[in-house]
């Protein structure tokens, strides 16, 4: 299939997490202190709330890090790209909640969603050149957060990311996802099946021109990895988001969160 710039991405990433009264990153952040007591009556509300769910399954998985870009200031906003060049992505992230692994899981409201990623190039805002090839200090591009709206979705536009290199640290292409619970955090990296980005680093620009890069402190040039060499993508044991294509649309599907117990020794959820 060939892709172009005009063509966009959806990808539907559904995160099995705990209500978030928060509205805003500095605020969730403020709470994630441990000292929320858990009542009876949220017991109570919970088991009514899982009850009533029919939508979404919550599955068991280990959690993912920030990487080194994580920035806690990001823009409350929709459109992240800032006019950077690339396939147009739409993001659409689901909020869930479970009150224990297997449960039914009804969409929350007021989550508090950040995302970001590199661009096209594999370069990341607010990064400086001291580990990329292009100074981005003080910039916001593929940055971003949202409060989910009465159905638990946010959605993001974006471009597909690009594949990047650290210090001799070299990652295929990924999305990083954290959503805030009180006290307690969701973090997540979401992959593209390796097909697409075969057929996009073949066909596309500026992807085709992006096969290998280098940067300061790298003793060599490296080229793209896929999915399977990517040690984050291993040590998560990840799996790609689901791909479909509908007409000019590219639909995708992933599953992440945690349970609101998971301070009662819960293990995280994800699928």
């Amino acid at each position: 299939m060939n892709h172009d710039r005009r063509r966009f991405v959806t990808t539907t990433a559904t995160l099995a997490a705990a209500q978030l009264v928060g509205v805003g990153i500095a605020e969730a952040q403020s709470r994630r202190d441990g000292s929320a007591p858990i009542t009876s009556a949220t017991i109570d509300a919970l088991a009514a709330q899982s009850r009533k769910a029919d939508r979404f399954t919550c599955v068991r998985t280990p959690e993912s890090n920030d990487g080194p870009y994580y920035y806690q200031s990001s823009p409350r906003r929709r459109s992240i790209a800032e006019g950077r060049s690339g396939v147009p992505l739409k993001l659409r992230i689901t909020v869930a909640n479970a009150l224990r692994p297997g449960d039914a899981c009804p969409a929350l409201s007021d989550a508090v969603v950040d995302i970001w990623h590199a661009d096209a190039d594999g370069l990341y805002s607010n990064v400086g050149a001291d580990l990329q090839t292009e100074n981005t200090v003080g910039q916001t591009f593929m940055r971003g957060h949202q409060v989910t709206d009465a159905t638990g979705q946010v959605e993001f536009d974006s471009v597909v990311p690009g594949w990047e290199i650290g210090r001799n640290v070299v990652r295929a292409t990924h999305v990083h996802v954290k959503v805030f619970h009180e006290n307690k955090v969701v973090t997540a990296q979401l992959y593209f099946p390796n097909q697409f980005l075969d057929e996009l680093y073949a066909n596309v620009g500026p992807y085709r021109t992006h096969q290998q890069m280098t940067a300061p402190g790298a003793n060599r040039s490296f080229n793209r990895i896929r999915n399977e060499e990517d040690l984050g993508f291993l040590a998560d044991q990840s799996t790609p988001m689901p791909i479909r294509r509908e007409a000019d649309v590219v639909m995708a599907e992933a599953t992440i969160g945690i349970t609101t117990l998971g301070s009662l020794g819960v293990a995280p959820l994800f699928r």
